[in-house]
């Protein structure tokens, strides 16, 4: 992983000497799409202390960073994460039942997300994500249903309730892997939305995407003040983002005009490690996106 992050902070360098010339700030900073709690915790710090040198952080509202498998979790990585003013943790189960666990390949039980949720705790992030999915592999109603009060019981302020979307190549279609029906996932959605009004949630984001179960959506809830606005600036097609990284995907939008430019990394982090003209060349075009840019976020 070293030539990944030395490729990795050498971009974010880049990228914040192209912003400052512009003028451009960013106002949320999202470090996941994956589970950048792999790194050990020198990385992490090497990566968040590259970002926090290059970039204008002075209307950075949120620092966001994906947790997703409890595995990846210790003390130490939360204590870099703290130090260095994380304002949000993404804990994402997908579910907290240990039979739907293994059927979608995870290789840690329920009780591994308990554990991970107590250290958490501990550090007092500001706002902790949980995410779940409806209508997984060996899933349930009811199995969906006691998945969600487990995460509400550890009293985080930002829930996300997917809906499986199948996608082509997935392992759920190649292996031929059972799935719940649409009168099941219909069942696990409409437990969900009172539930969670009742925990003191309310939605704040929405969004759909291709070979959904049941035709149904993806929904973000949160508490008075937990709202992700990250969640809402990537789906809003409002908002310009920046990114970094393999598989890192940039959208330049430009209201005025109504043009939005995409702009993507090399997917494999040996692709991106050995090709930095690619993300050069992608800074590049963003820049010209905003010659005139002074004082953006």
């Amino acid at each position: 992983m070293e030539p990944y992050v030395d490729a990795l902070t050498a971009e974010l360098r880049a990228g914040g000497a192209m912003a400052r010339e512009r003028g451009l700030v960013p106002r949320a900073f999202y470090m996941g799409g994956g589970t950048p709690t792999t790194l050990t915790p020198d990385q992490l710090d090497r990566v968040l202390s590259a970002w926090e040198a290059s970039f204008d952080l002075g209307r950075c509202e949120e620092i966001t960073v994906e947790a997703g498998r409890p595995d990846t979790i210790t003390a130490e990585k939360l204590a870099v994460l703290k130090r260095h003013g994380v304002t949000r943790l993404s804990v994402n189960p997908q579910s907290m039942e240990d039979r739907v666990l293994r059927a979608i390949g995870r290789c840690h039980t329920a009780e591994d997300i308990v554990r991970a949720m107590d250290l958490t705790a501990r550090y007092a992030f500001p706002h902790v994500n949980m995410d779940l999915i409806a209508g997984l592999p060996e899933d349930t109603a009811e199995g969906f249903c006691r998945s969600l009060d487990r995460c509400l019981a550890f009293g985080t302020d930002n829930v996300t309730v997917h809906t499986l979307a199948l996608k082509k190549g997935s392992r759920i279609l190649t292996e031929g892997l059972a799935i719940p029906d649409g009168e099941a996932v219909s069942r696990m959605l409409d437990y969900a939305a009172p539930a969670l009004r009742r925990a003191g949630l309310a939605p704040y984001y929405l969004y759909r995407q291709k070979y959904m179960s049941g035709s149904f959506e993806n929904i973000g809830w949160c508490r008075p003040g937990g709202e992700c606005w990250y969640n809402v600036y990537i789906m809003s097609e409002l908002c310009s983002i920046l990114s970094f990284g393999a598989g890192g995907s940039t959208k330049a939008v430009d209201l005025a005009a109504g043009r939005i430019q995409r702009l993507f990394n090399p997917k494999y982090p040996k692709e991106y490690t050995e090709r930095p003209e690619k993300w050069q060349a992608n800074q590049v075009a963003f820049a010209a996106f905003y010659p005139d840019a002074k004082g953006a976020t």
